[in-house]
């Protein structure tokens, strides 16, 4: 049995897929300056030498050994200070906040996100995923020629660039997918988290427990069981819902994201942990980007067409699922099914 005509199907069918997939817009850039920011602010606010203070039973930092000698807190040795690898990192992280080249800075940003990721003694997770993240993004970037990550594209993009673009967009929305349908269902299988008393211990914890000014209201709210029982099984139903929304379409993707937003926000509030709660954000603004558009020229800005193209609320094109996915018939490609 030949397989030729199976490989062209398939060949068509992710042609007519990806024909107008374009993720460069204002939301991939604000997603990316937003995971950025989160990125700095470790870097801007802390120290280097605060970052690798030396941890119990684990040794000194930084660990340089195999791959971790890529790191920018490793390559170069003693004859680099701590200041200046700090501010060096600064630096990149502030040209990928102002949204400048996104092509020439997705390398360097993944570099400056994996070297804090593997090289600092005391991590709070966020900084694990980030690295995935911009790792994720880089090919995405690399395809994006724009000067600025604010604007829409002037030209069309290359279909090799499309191609990649779109699995690495669907494995950034698996992997936080993935993230929080695990962080949930591996929840109920602690105690305080299946009987619902979890929220009550965390908002009294030493280290994480809730702050100024919320502190006294948080702490006489937690007293009612009702009201602790739905914060802590509420949180799960939300995780959980993040993690389903951000497989589906559009729509359900921005809901995701909004759910996102009302988390982390909670969790800013009352318990801290900015960098991550911002990491998780970007995240989940990344995978609510519309993955549909057209260039300048063939969508005149903040207007809508005859064919029905209008704006959303970034101001970026989107695109009826009719008038992108689906060839002509001359064109003998397979029809693509709806959403992504």
């Amino acid at each position: 049995m030949s397989l030729t005509p199976l490989l062209n199907t398939a060949t068509q069918w992710v042609t007519g897929r990806t024909a107008r997939f374009d993720l460069r817009n204002r939301w991939f850039g604000v997603g990316r300056t937003v995971l950025a920011s989160a990125q700095l602010s470790v870097l801007l606010f802390t120290p280097l030498k605060a970052l690798l203070v030396p941890v119990l039973g684990m040794g000194h930092y930084p660990r340089c050994d195999g791959v971790r000698a890529a790191s920018a807190v490793c390559v170069g040795g003693g004859s680099v200070g701590d200041e200046v690898r700090r501010w060096v990192m600064v630096a990149i992280l502030l040209l990928v906040v102002s949204g400048y080249r996104p092509r020439w800075t997705a390398l360097p940003h993944a570099w400056v996100a994996y070297s804090v990721a593997v090289s600092i003694s005391v991590p709070d997770g966020g900084e694990s995923i980030g690295m995935i993240v911009s790792f994720l993004l880089v090919p995405i970037a690399l395809a994006d020629d724009r000067t600025w990550h604010w604007t829409r594209p002037e030209t069309e993009q290359n279909p090799s660039f499309r191609i990649v673009a779109y699995v690495c967009f669907l494995a950034l929305r698996a992997q936080i997918a993935y993230l929080y349908l695990d962080s949930a269902i591996s929840k109920f299988g602690v105690a305080d988290w299946a009987n619902g008393t979890a929220e009550y211990y965390f908002l009294r914890d030493n280290m994480f427990g809730v702050g100024q000014p919320w502190s006294a209201l948080a702490l006489w709210v937690s007293k009612y069981a009702i009201i602790v029982v739905a914060l802590t099984w509420g949180a799960l139903l939300i995780e959980i819902a993040i993690g389903v929304c951000v497989l589906l379409k559009g729509p359900w993707r921005k809901a995701g994201m909004a759910l996102d937003i009302l988390l982390h926000g909670s969790i800013v509030l009352t318990m801290g942990l900015w960098s991550f709660a911002f990491v998780m954000i970007g995240s989940s603004v990344l995978c609510a980007t519309p993955g549909r558009g057209r260039p300048r020229e063939a969508v005149p800005r903040g207007t809508g067409t005859a064919g029905g193209t209008g704006t959303d609320a970034l101001g970026d094109a989107e695109t009826p699922d009719a008038a992108v996915d689906a060839p002509t018939a001359a064109s003998g490609a397979v029809p693509a099914p709806a959403g992504t």
